[in-house]
């Protein structure tokens, strides 16, 4: 563990300003779009295409970020044992293109009802959503490879090239006065697919071998942490869609409403290399038994949350009218109290997600799928109830993260002191 503690400043660094470019890339797309379709005669365009970035944040991380915790334990439980890595990390590619099947016929279905008016009618869009999430399935599962397996450098590499394959085609289309929504969704969409194909030479799988747990094994913890992980983006991302879906006459409301969001989630991106780091070392500390340590890492993380989160809310509420004013172009941005009750959702995700490292490790997926089941519920109840569709939608991003973070530390101070 000592050897952990000493590298672990520069492998935060190194991720931390990879999944930062990540997060830049987002923000400089909204604000790019933000400019090139401003004013109420594009305010449809840009409400798809924030709508776009969304979903893209939804579907991609929600269905298929859950491959590379499950797949960096699998791994990490082999490499221990002595066992090959290519049967676990086979069987979790089979699961994952299974699940973009089922994706595409899901999001087919919903076009007609639902996503056509999000989306403005551009079919174009919807083909984007799907590039994006064919992206994410490959790059997740090769990022839960290389988690198991400790090689963060290739890990942080891959979050530099994501990041890149976004910004720069959405600078150059803005630079050439590009006008055409379908050209900024595609240019968001490629950067997953582009940073998988470039990881695939540095990809170590080893001999082919047999062993590992059984397909049915792995199959239920995943879709434990896959349900959890969908629930988890739809409470951090879905409420601008369902704004601007029950506000189609206020189009220039819900897309202020939408960017002031995203800016207020700035936080939350930077926090997430934490989960990659985390789980490896808790789950091996757990499995020799350590569970001083997992209590000792929670404690320090739960820390840095605190230390992030409490001036992130300040912050948001002093800065955030003038930030959406300044980065996104939108004339009336919503209040300071909006912007901080944003910021405080965000913190409170913050502490769910890292919380969730140690169930996982503990062999508690059926846990963390609970928690974030209880908290959607909350969550969707606040956001469909008959009342103003902002107002419903902040109280929802309170309310449902507070239910997570709740069941997830009772289960762990269960947990916790009384684990063999």
């Amino acid at each position: 563990m000592r050897a952990i503690a000493s590298g672990r400043l520069g492998t935060g660094l190194h991720l931390g300003v990879g999944l930062g470019l990540v997060a830049l890339a987002g923000y400089v797309f909204v604000a790019v779009v933000g400019r090139v379709f401003a004013g109420p005669a594009n305010a449809a365009e840009l409400s798809a295409l924030t709508s776009l970035y969304l979903l893209v944040n939804i579907i991609g991380p929600g269905l298929f970020a859950a491959l590379e915790p499950e797949l960096s334990r699998a791994v990490s439980a082999q490499v221990a044992a002595g066992e090959p890595i290519r049967p676990v990390a086979r069987r979790v590619a089979l699961i994952a293109v299974g699940t973009l099947a089922a994706l595409a016929l899901v999001l087919a279905l919903l076009w007609p009802a639902v996503l056509d008016q999000v989306f403005a009618q551009r079919p174009s869009l919807l083909v984007a959503l799907m590039v994006a999430a064919a992206g994410a399935a490959a790059v997740y599962w090769a990022r839960g490879l290389l988690s198991g397996q400790q090689r963060f450098g290739a890990y942080g590499s891959s979050l530099y090239l994501e990041g890149a394959a976004r910004l720069l085609p959405c600078v150059v289309l803005f630079l050439l006065a590009v006008r055409e929504p379908a050209a900024f969704g595609f240019a968001f969409a490629v950067g997953a697919g582009v940073a998988a194909v470039a990881l695939v030479p540095s990809l170590r799988l080893g001999p082919s071998g047999v062993g590992g747990p059984p397909v049915g094994t792995i199959g239920r913890g995943l879709s434990f942490l896959v349900t959890a992980t969908l629930l988890t983006q739809l409470v951090a991302n879905l409420a601008p869609v369902v704004v601007t879906y029950r506000m189609p006459g206020n189009a220039i409301t819900a897309s202020a409403f939408a960017v002031s969001f995203v800016l207020a989630r700035i936080p939350l991106m930077l926090f997430a290399p934490i989960q990659a780091v985390l789980l490896p070392h808790l789950t091996r500390a757990a499995e020799l038994g350590r569970i001083d340590v997992v209590r000792h890492r929670m404690r320090q993380v739960l820390l840095a949350v605190g230390a992030v989160g409490i001036p992130s809310v300040g912050l948001g509420t002093l800065l955030g009218p003038w930030g959406v004013r300044t980065l996104f172009a939108v004339e009336t941005p919503p209040s300071r109290l909006v912007f901080g009750l944003l910021a405080f959702s965000a913190v409170l995700i913050m502490a769910a997600l890292v919380l969730q490292p140690a169930l996982v490790a503990l062999r508690e997926q059926r846990t963390v799928m609970f928690a974030w089941t209880a908290g959607a519920v909350v969550f969707l109840a606040a956001l469909l109830a008959p009342i103003d569709p902002i107002q419903a939608a902040l109280v929802g991003q309170i309310a449902g993260p507070a239910v997570v973070l709740g069941v997830a530390a009772a289960r762990l101070a269960l947990l916790l002191p009384s684990r063999p």
